[in-house]
């Protein structure tokens, strides 16, 4: 009968396997067997790992998977095919003793006898030889130290070793990296004055050189027209004179034009490190600078826009008072008769909701919002605040709200020429919000913005009670301590993406 690779590594055992593993291969065989099961070590070779190892990795992937038991067992079969020849050949009777045999014998024989008994047909007296070795047998050569297959304690804590070791040695290559980059660009700098002061200096030599031949064809042109008569002996030393002085600038100029070219033709001095790691460094650092400068800027926007949103808070606050103060009489007939139930007026800033409710993973539920807000009291208005976006149809949404007899006032999001947007409501709900407090006795405020925290101490002042309905992980603190009564959102009042009907509201505007 002839055995499965599964049944083979289940008879041998861990031990057993790994025994016969270290017996009948070889460090080479061992790494071409791990690399076709499978077995990888972070960060090294197969092949830079040790013997017993290897053989102690093999045996435990074997016991574990299939496809690892198979590759072992098929190899093992190929090295042990003289030894399976021998094995049958042998008396059945004679087997028992040939195998205690080469257990004693401690030749190195032992694992490849082990396989072939494992591998063959049972006998008991075969099995029984069989048994009693592998309950004594051990892994040859056993990894002492963390030399080989490392303890589950140790393992990691060397890993994180090496890995933080690496990690430094990195850092300094960096380091040494950005210095050398430095270096060459100040080198790169030196050569280019030098190469802008040297193709100065030729043009010059040869504008001088152009000037001094014009000089010397004319006075050949004079001396070929006055050959007639005897030049004088001054004139001829003269010419003498500008020829060698020509002939030596000349000379002058070739030699600094070889010297230009060999400068501009010669390379830079190669970095220490890879092109392309510089490539990399350099391409992060304008990456970063970009990132910076457009940070930046969005910050300005940001100041500029708050700056804008709180001059008109205040200008409608001034407003709102004069009016006030302009009509007291009209206050005081808006007051609420005795008996009667307060009256609420609920201001819902929904792109601030929206956005509060989605970092929850869901939606307002508006039945839910109402009925925290009026309570049992007498609700006088109910005003929805919301952004449209020309991309996203809203119209559901919008009559959901209707629906409820909340008013909705609309806005259309405007994209500047830069790509920053516009569309928000803060100020627009403040004139609305103090239009309405002398009319009302509770003003709910369903926002977090800390923006509304002036506007809330101002229409305390007026006379009405200010509650605020918001989520508590996005509400300003500074707009807590100005309410009068914070009532705190949780999942209850929001409800599943799949079943709302809430905005598909554009995303935050980069500048208000």
């Amino acid at each position: 009968m002839i055995r499965t690779d599964r049944e083979v590594v289940e008879r041998l055992g861990t031990p057993g396997l790994a025994r016969v593993l270290g017996d009948v291969l070889d460090h080479a065989r061992l790494v071409r067997l791990a690399n076709a099961a499978g077995l990888s070590y972070p960060g090294m070779r197969a092949q830079s790992q040790k013997k017993p190892r290897l053989v102690t990795d093999l045996a435990e992937r074997a016991s574990r998977e299939e496809a690892a038991a198979r590759a072992v067992v098929r190899t093992l079969h190929k090295e042990t095919g003289s030894a399976a020849r021998e094995w049958t050949a042998l008396a059945a009777e004679a087997r028992p003793a040939f195998l205690r045999d080469a257990g004693g014998s401690r030749n190195g024989r032992l694992g490849v006898y082990l396989f072939v008994a494992a591998a063959s047909a049972s006998e008991p007296g075969v099995d029984e030889a069989l048994a009693s070795i592998l309950a004594s047998v051990t892994p040859p050569e056993a990894p002492a130290d963390g030399d080989g297959a490392l303890g589950a304690a140790e393992s990691p804590e060397k890993e994180a070793q090496r890995l933080r070791k690496r990690c430094g040695e990195l850092q300094k290559k960096v380091r040494y990296l950005e210095g050398q980059i430095a270096k060459t660009k100040d080198v790169e700098k030196v050569y280019k004055r030098d190469l802008i002061q040297r193709k100065g200096e030729l043009a010059e030599a040869r504008m001088l050189a152009e000037r001094l031949k014009r000089e010397v064809e004319e006075l050949r042109g004079v001396k070929a027209v006055a050959a007639p008569t005897r030049a004088p002996e001054g004139a001829a030393q003269g010419t003498e004179e500008l020829e060698r002085t020509l002939k030596r600038l000349l000379t002058d100029q070739r030699r600094i034009a070889h010297r230009i070219d060999k400068i501009a033709d010669a390379p830079l001095p190669a970095p220490a490190l890879p092109s392309q790691a510089i490539e990399e460094l350099g391409t992060s650092v304008v990456e970063l600078q970009k990132e910076i400068a457009a940070l930046r800027r969005e910050r300005r926007k940001d100041h500029q826009d708050h700056a804008k949103r709180l001059d008109g808070l205040a200008s409608g606050i001034e407003a709102a008072r004069a009016a006030v103060e302009a009509s007291p009489k009209a206050s005081r007939s808006a007051a609420r008769k005795k008996g009667e139930p307060e009256r609420v007026g609920v201001f819902i800033d929904v792109q601030n909701m929206y956005y509060a409710a989605r970092q929850l993973k869901g939606k307002l539920d508006f039945d839910a919002l109402l009925q925290a807000s009026v309570l049992d009291r007498r609700l006088i208005q109910a005003t929805a605040y919301v952004v449209e976006s020309k991309e996203i149809d809203q119209s559901g949404f919008i009559a959901m709200l209707q629906q409820r007899a909340i008013e909705v006032r609309r806005k259309t999001l405007k994209v500047r020429s830069d790509g920053s947007m516009k569309g928000d409501w803060d100020m627009e709900m403040a004139l609305d919000i103090l239009d309405m407090a002398p009319k009302l006795d509770v003003v709910v405020l369903v926002s977090g913005d800390g923006d509304f925290t002036s506007l809330v101490k101002r229409v305390k002042s007026m006379g009405p009670r200010v509650e605020v309905v918001a989520f508590p992980r996005n509400t300003a603190k500074s707009l807590l301590e100005a309410a009068d009564r914070f009532h705190a959102l949780d999942r209850r009042a929001m409800i599943r993406v799949a079943e709302t009907l809430a905005p598909e509201t554009p995303e935050p505007p980069a500048s208000g």
